[in-house]
């Protein structure tokens, strides 16, 4: 998988903490986690409550990973 950046610049990259905070939150398969999430229809608001992370935190991941919205 080719390297994408994970800010599109609207907001500052995490700090090493924020990012190792937010794949504890996901889990040992942070990308898989939040793809059956967003498989069972979840929105990222829906997601980001269940794992106490910000919406902006999951679509950045969601767009990042290339995991389709539910639509």
């Amino acid at each position: 998988m080719p390297h994408r950046p994970c800010s599109d610049g609207k907001l500052p990259p995490p700090t090493i903490v924020e990012a190792s905070g937010v794949l504890e939150a996901l889990g040992p398969m942070p990308a898989a986690a939040l793809a059956a999430m967003v498989d069972y229809g979840l929105s990222d608001a829906e997601i980001a409550r269940y794992y106490a992370l910000a919406p902006e935190v999951v679509t950045t991941l969601r767009t990042y990973w290339r995991i389709d919205a539910p639509r």
